[in-house]
């Protein structure tokens, strides 16, 4: 039996194009982090965010076929990711208009901070987590994919299926939003 992570990407779909069931919890296994951590960045609910690793997962599996470029098998599931996560998005906007909105958020930003981060810290990163909840969501998404996981500028408009411009103009405009409630520095030009 092969390791998991000694295996490439281009094995692993190729393996599971032919079927093989090794493949298929190999490449779980090696995504499934990445897929987990960003849609609990992205929805703030440990529930919600194993569903959707589930449903991208889920929606891969049944679509390995259509992938253009094995390599970059993890750009692709950030872009199942991402859609699963908007879809949760709408799905809560409509609930909050019907009032059936309870129970939703394990808590947000603060929650993700590091052990040792101090209660200002903690603050801090509730504040912006409800300033961010307020921008629409595909704003807050590349906004998110961006400042907070890092991803570059062609990944965030590749996850968020937008041209480069428009995922610029979506991480300025979150970037604005966000200096204009919580009078914060000036974030690095792109």
């Amino acid at each position: 039996m092969p390791v998991v992570g000694a295996t490439s990407d281009e094995e692993l779909v190729r393996r599971l194009l032919v079927g093989d069931p090794w493949a298929r919890e190999a490449l779980y296994r090696k995504h499934f982090r990445a897929v987990f951590v960003t849609a609990l960045r992205l929805l703030a609910s440990r529930a919600e965010a194993e569903d959707v690793a589930q449903d991208a997962f889920l929606a891969a599996f049944r679509d390995i076929g259509a992938i253009r470029d094995p390599g970059a098998i993890g750009a692709w599931l950030l872009k199942i990711t991402v859609r699963q996560v908007h879809r949760r998005l709408r799905r809560r906007r409509m609930l909050r208009a019907l009032g059936m909105d309870r129970g939703i958020e394990d808590g947000g930003l603060e929650l993700l901070a590091a052990e040792d981060s101090g209660p200002e810290v903690r603050v801090e990163l509730g504040r912006l987590d409800r300033v961010l909840g307020e921008l629409p969501a595909a704003q807050r998404v590349a906004w998110m994919l961006r400042r907070v996981d890092g991803h570059s500028l062609d990944e965030v408009a590749a996850a968020c299926e937008c041209s480069l411009a428009t995922a610029k103009r979506r991480i300025a405009a979150a970037d604005a939003g966000i200096h204009r409630h919580l009078d914060l520095e000036e974030a690095p030009d792109d």
